[in-house]
């Protein structure tokens, strides 16, 4: 769904609440305790008067909502502005700022970058399947995000980017993390965990710590210097290098700057919008089944004022 299309699908938050139901309970309202069958609908207003649906479990007596033990879970934001957020989120190919989201819902900033986060939190994929396969091409490499320090010196320069890897199969999905470091040390869990052993190729640029973390028969190099004075591109690597290049559009385009802290829930929008580009129509309803599932993010985790 569009955004023209959520505005006319959800104009009432009944509407919203009604799909909301629906996408969560296809198979019709079950208990969150017991998983009963049977439940009561009780409708109510909170205490900004926004409607409030309660249901009654007619075996063990819970109160829960549609929105209980969901990302919604204790948001005073109507669901027609949750909706809306997400088809922003979902059809911004380069990302949208908390600013931009601001002004479009009608909120505040802070309102709006929380917001924004919890719908990111979706987005994690924390069943992840690993990239490659027989008969699959596999390109690695790193990148660095952050700004100049200028006059400061070669180590502050240094310090003030933030290294990220990035994993693609070619034409295929793509997975960006951040990483502390290009260390072996760091980098053979994550391919590990992220890279299928039986991959029949694995292309790299010439960083000799791959030597060690990739079998011979398998690993391919591209020295990126020499494309470059060769072909006027870099060619061994051109998929990762693109997921890449589209991202950092977004950094300079939309965020314009980002913590470190927070850095993983944007690689994480990123990585959900690019891997799911063929599913265009089905983004929206994808998200809110996610958003429907996943626990509740407190702004205090979220800022890590609690660990």
């Amino acid at each position: 769904m569009n955004l023209l299309k959520i505005a006319q699908t959800f104009a009432t938050e009944d509407q919203a609440l009604d799909y909301l139901v629906t996408s969560r309970w296809p198979d019709g309202v079950r208990c969150l305790a017991c998983e009963h069958d049977k439940v009561y609908r009780i409708d109510t207003h909170g205490k900004t008067q926004k409607p409030c649906r309660l249901y009654e479990c007619a075996d063990c007596g819970l109160h829960f909502s549609a929105t209980t033990g969901t990302l919604f879970h204790d948001s005073h934001l109507p669901l027609t502005k949750w909706f809306a957020a997400m088809a922003l989120l979902t059809e911004a190919k380069k990302g949208i700022s908390a600013n931009q989201v601001s002004r479009h819902i009608g909120v505040s900033y802070k309102t709006a970058w929380y917001l924004c986060h919890r719908i990111r939190k979706a987005m994690d994929e924390p069943f992840f399947i690993p990239l490659g396969g027989q008969g699959k091409v596999v390109e690695i490499d790193e990148t660095f995000i952050g700004g100049k320090k200028r006059r400061m010196g070669l180590k502050a320069a240094r310090d003030a980017k933030i290294s990220v890897l990035g994993i693609a199969e070619r034409s295929g999905r793509v997975h960006l993390q951040r990483i502390d470091n290009a260390k072996a040390a760091t980098l053979r869990p994550i391919l590990a965990e992220r890279v299928e052993s039986d991959t029949e190729k694995i292309v790299t640029d010439a960083a000799c710590v791959y030597n060690a973390l990739i079998p011979a028969e398998k690993h391919e190099e591209g020295v990126h210097k020499e494309e470059l004075r060769e072909q006027g591109y870099i060619s061994s690597t051109a998929c990762v290098e693109s997921a890449f290049s589209l991202f950092k559009r977004g950094v300079i385009g939309s965020f314009h700057k980002m913590s470190k802290d927070h850095l993983d829930g944007y690689l994480q929008e990123f990585c959900w919008r690019f891997n799911r580009r063929h599913m265009q129509p089905h983004l929206f309803d994808l998200l809110l089944r996610e958003v429907a599932t996943r626990k509740p993010l407190t702004y205090k985790s979220l800022t890590r004022e609690v660990f």
